[in-house]
């Protein structure tokens, strides 16, 4: 273990991606650090709120075990988006002298100290405390309330193996979203209230300590399983088999009018169609362009500013997740592609070209979603649509010229390959992007009204186009300045 602890340790550190992973470790732990600080209040504060008069709720353990359900049920939902499975270089480890069993236990046991396991006892433990502490709250037995806590453990342990396996079982995943569908449609029609059998299920684990080795014996068969799943098919040429099927051509032809842009086009779009982790970016973007009903739905906390936050994340979706990651997506070509007869003017304009095709969709879906809300709401998604496809646009591909970072599209056919399209670095390229357009809006809407607001952003966009020539120009010199820098990170192996 502590020799492939060393190699993880040496593989960072020794990376040409080197600042960049370092600031996404710092930023990461800032959360971290930011979520644990804010599971301790919650677990403290929890019992203390809900027994307040707005609430009055008499017994908020009762509360808690009725509500479980559905905290589980998200929280599988958030593990698969956001939580990275345990990636390593299989190929390059199995040559060497360690056991596959050594290899495989090592990958998952990583994910046992995960933030998103560890939250749970934040929360549990000072929960617990403040209900054997405070004896207005009832009383509770401290040694079955232990045991309950072991069991609510042992089940989000359960969820984090499940993860593991959902990221490889696209027909589990499958299965499970239409479990999740279909239990928020039965509650939604009030067909069935699940929230009365989560606390019967839930509190028996304190009523009848007994019935914690159930969840217990769960734990042990999903963590064997998940275990011989990689174990049988980890092994050397994993995703080299070749498969017969009828080949199939993409000419893209009607690409031909765009000229030598048509080359990188076509790849882009073979690219989205043949490739799992391209095709999961694209899906992610298209998602996000419900994220403004989140902001609309708290209006009264988030304000028109939160509103419009929510409503410009809607309309760059895209352009934040699958083109935050360009050039990567050509990293493992990048060193041929840089000896052709090509000019990095026609490869950036594609990639704009591409990414303000996809803005001008989820523009276009927005308006039809959230035009229903009001006017402000169908002004703020074109403006906020006109920002990302003049300024974000640009500074998006800009910052790809310093992404050094491959990625390795065949590995989602290994056995610890990843496949998730969230991405911590193209995350965080985001927070600058919206600095600006946030800062603007929100001063130009004290001074006159949020419907102003979201027009100034809006100017701001349309410069941005009419003057694209210039960022084109700007961005193409970044690029050519750091083309032996990336070349040389490209060609590393972890």
């Amino acid at each position: 273990m502590f020799q492939l602890t060393s190699l993880q340790w040496k593989s960072f550190f020794r990376s040409a991606a080197l600042a960049g992973n370092l600031f996404s470790k710092i930023m990461t732990w800032f959360w971290i650090i930011y979520l644990t600080g804010m599971a301790l209040l919650l677990g403290i504060g929890t019992p203390i709120v809900l027994t307040t008069d707005e609430f009055g709720i008499e017994d908020p353990f009762l509360f808690i075990n009725k509500n479980l359900i559905y905290v589980f049920v998200y929280w599988v939902v958030i593990r698969y988006i956001f939580q990275k499975i345990p990636i390593l270089n299989i190929r390059a480890l199995l040559l060497t002298p360690l056991r596959k069993s050594k290899i495989i236990r090592f990958a998952m046991n990583r994910t046992i100290f995960s933030i998103f396991n560890m939250l749970s006892f934040f929360y549990l433990i000072p929960f617990s405390i403040m209900l054997v502490a405070n004896e207005d709250l009832g009383s509770y037995d401290g040694i079955q309330l232990l045991i309950w806590n072991i069991a609510i453990a042992t089940l989000v342990y359960i969820t984090n193996f499940l993860n593991i396996l959902l990221n490889k079982q696209d027909k589990l995943v499958i299965g499970i979203g239409v479990l999740l569908v279909s239990i928020k449609a039965l509650e939604y029609f009030n067909i069935v209230d699940l929230t009365i059998y989560s606390e019967q299920i839930f509190y028996s684990f304190y009523i009848n300590p007994i019935l914690v080795l159930a969840p217990i014996a769960i734990l042990v068969y999903t963590y064997y399983y998940v275990y011989n799943y990689y174990h049988k098919n980890l092994s050397i040429d994993t995703g080299l088999s070749l498969k017969v099927k009828e080949a199939t051509k993409d000419d893209f032809k009607w690409l031909d009018q765009y000229g030598e842009m048509a080359k990188f086009l076509r790849n882009d779009l073979r690219l989205i169609k043949r490739t799992k982790r391209a095709r999961s970016t694209v899906i992610m973007g298209a998602f996000f362009a419900l994220y403004g009903l989140i902001f609309i739905a708290s209006e009264e906390v988030y304000g028109n500013t939160g509103a419009f936050f929510g409503l410009f994340f809607s309309t760059g979706g895209f352009m934040f997740t699958f083109c935050g990651m360009v050039p990567s997506w050509d990293s493992k070509h990048y060193p041929l592609m840089m000896c052709q007869n090509i000019t990095y003017l026609d490869y950036i304009k594609s990639k704009w070209y591409l990414g303000f095709t996809g803005t001008i969709v989820m523009t276009l879906v927005g308006l039809l979603i959230y035009s229903y809300f009001g006017l402000f709401y169908a002004v703020g998604i074109i403006c906020s649509g006109l920002y990302n496809l003049g300024v974000n646009s640009y500074i998006t591909l800009w910052a790809g010229a310093f992404n050094k970072t491959a990625i390795d599209l065949d590995s989602a056919k290994n056995a610890f390959g990843d496949t998730k399209s969230f991405n911590t670095k193209t995350m965080l390229m985001i927070i600058p992007q919206m600095v600006l357009p946030m800062l603007l809006f929100y001063f130009v809407s004290d001074f006159y009204d949020p419907l102003i607001g979201a027009i100034s952003v809006g100017v701001f966009g349309v410069l941005g186009i009419v003057f694209r020539n210039k960022a084109f120009s700007m961005i193409v010199k970044t690029y050519k300045s750091e083309k032996h820098s990336t070349l040389s990170a490209y060609k590393q192996t972890n």
